[in-house]
């Protein structure tokens, strides 16, 4: 089983100076958090484990608000107005998917709460 410090997360980033894409490991057993581009050595910031953490978060969370919002509106439309039975059993048990999407956000939440 592999050690926790073995753990790597790799991170794409690009040079502003020279254009040049290249990917350095997130995490790694040295004391050393600066990051340098390979090819113009200019310097570009720190390893951060904890805002990248974050981001994705933060991204991850935002993509199923949006979803919750649309399945929401989904729901009072179709549970609320004469259409077709399948969509009305459709806005009858959306409200299934809206608790789970209620309960994954707010897991979410705590865990950025976490990293910070």
């Amino acid at each position: 089983m592999a050690a926790e410090d073995d753990i790597v997360l790799p991170e794409v980033f690009e040079c502003p100076q020279c254009k040049r894409q290249f990917v350095f490991e997130l995490v790694e057993s040295s004391d050393d958090r600066s990051i340098h581009c390979p090819q113009c050595k200019r310097y570009l910031g720190e390893k951060d484990v904890n805002f990248v953490f974050v981001s994705e978060i933060e991204e991850l969370t935002e993509r199923l608000r949006f979803e919750r919002d649309r399945l929401e509106k989904d729901e009072a439309i179709y549970s609320m107005t004469d259409c077709d039975a399948e969509m009305r059993v459709y806005g009858t048990e959306v409200h299934k998917v809206v608790n789970i999407l209620r309960k994954a956000l707010a897991d979410l939440e705590a865990l950025k709460q976490q990293y910070r």
